[in-house]
């Protein structure tokens, strides 16, 4: 998904640079299981000096729409997370709901995957206003929920 969604944007002038997507994509829940995850995930890749991996793995959990509109690997790599479950394509709204229901009653852990959410979806938007199209057709799926 990653893979995809980076080739789209670098047929509308990104720079994405499709090999460290493919790459972060794939291990960017390599310390999946463990306490903070995606920093654990990036320490091991940096002592391995795969940093630019690293970097990526790091940021995956959360990204923000970057200001400058102009997208980075990790921008690329967490929404395509947000996409994917498992071997599945799911609605960015769908995989933060089955979050939501999980923790209902915490709120102050509700807010917070909240705003991972709003950012995912402003990824998302960013995406579809770059490459004309909607990301379900973009990825040749059905989209799920």
């Amino acid at each position: 998904v990653a893979e995809t969604l980076g080739i789209a944007l670098n047929r509308q002038g990104g720079n994405l640079d499709i090999d460290l997507l493919f790459n972060s994509a794939l291990l960017h829940d390599i310390a999946k299981g463990r306490t903070r995850h995606e920093t654990a995930g990036a320490k091991l890749l940096r002592e391995l000096g795969l940093h630019p991996l690293g970097d990526i793995v790091a940021g995956h959990r959360d990204a923000p729409p970057p200001t400058s509109g102009i997208f980075t690997e990790k921008e690329v790599v967490c929404l395509a997370d947000k996409l994917v479950r498992g071997k599945y394509h799911v609605g960015v709204r769908q995989r933060f709901q089955e979050k939501l229901a999980l923790y209902n009653g915490k709120k102050a852990t509700c807010r917070a995957i909240r705003g991972r959410m709003n950012n995912a979806l402003a990824l998302q938007e960013m995406v579809e206003r770059a490459t004309g199209m909607e990301i379900a057709m973009l990825l040749g799926r059905r989209q799920e929920g």
